[in-house]
């Protein structure tokens, strides 16, 4: 059997890479399944390359560091997880140029499945091994992940709640938000930041970019003035807003002085 040095994973989020052999889509999922009930659904491994390509395919958890980067995990770690409800057609493929397969995931939620729950699938290339006497090499492995989430139709309960804001500096303001998804719904947020002078009027305001949250996700948001301006001296309040589309708002703030106290 032929040895490699070095084994190294290149792992594809959003979109294809021009060199990539394997063309996956759609790259997230989402599907309505009701407690007790079932559901099919699916998506297309295409082999763009010259080659045949040999796919597998493998089931696992993921989460979000508090940063936002992807966390993919062992099958069944969190208790969000809804791998253990689903069956997909293949777990290996082996596809000639040109073509494409479907592969299709059933997902069988239990009576007491209440809340959104999800699952990863990594579809991961396998490149031809070296031949015996060609010596060590590098084998890079292409895998896709697609994000596979299941909506509970009937409970969902989003919420959310701001445990902190802090103020990392004024020259420009660069704020920390500590953001949590404290209900049972995936939900995708987005909000304003307000800075009000100390008779109340409203001095600057800014978006706080869209981000997600699945449930119990803590996510630390810095975001900046865009206007890169400083604060004229004085003492100022800092409210975040963040919407997280159910029926009501979630705010957060800090009193803070221009210059800060160290500066």
């Amino acid at each position: 059997m032929a040895r490699f040095g070095i084994v190294a994973v290149l792992l594809l989020c959003l979109t294809g890479i021009a060199w990539a052999d394997i063309a996956v889509y759609p790259l997230s999922i989402e599907v309505p399944v009701p407690p007790g009930k079932e559901a099919t659904v699916g998506f297309w491994v295409e082999n763009v390359g010259s080659t045949a390509a040999d796919v597998r395919i493998t089931l696992h958890d993921w989460f979000r560091t508090p940063e936002g980067k992807l966390q993919v995990l062992p099958p069944g770690t969190l208790e969000g997880s809804c791998a253990a409800w689903i069956t997909c057609s293949h777990t290996t493929i082996a596809i000639p140029p040109g073509e494409k397969v479907w592969v299709s995931v059933a997902i069988s939620a239990p009576e007491d499945a209440i809340g959104d729950r999800w699952a990863l699938f990594l579809v991961t290339e396998y490149p031809p091994e070296e031949r015996p006497g060609e010596g060590m090499g590098t084998r890079v492995l292409v895998a896709y992940a697609l994000k596979l989430l299941r909506r509970d139709p009937d409970h969902a309960s989003p919420a959310g709640e701001i445990r902190s804001v802090e103020v990392l500096g004024v020259n420009p303001l660069k704020l920390r938000i500590h953001y949590v998804n404290t209900g049972n719904a995936h939900t995708k947020n987005s909000g304003t930041v307000e800075v009000r002078d100390i008779f109340g009027e409203t001095v600057r305001s800014f978006s706080i970019e869209e981000f997600p949250t699945l449930p119990g996700e803590e996510r630390v948001l810095v975001v900046e003035d865009p206007t890169g301006e400083p604060l004229p001296e004085g003492v100022y309040y800092a409210f975040a807003t963040v919407d997280f589309g159910g029926e009501y708002l979630v705010r957060g703030g800090i009193m803070f002085r221009v210059p800060l106290p160290s500066e």
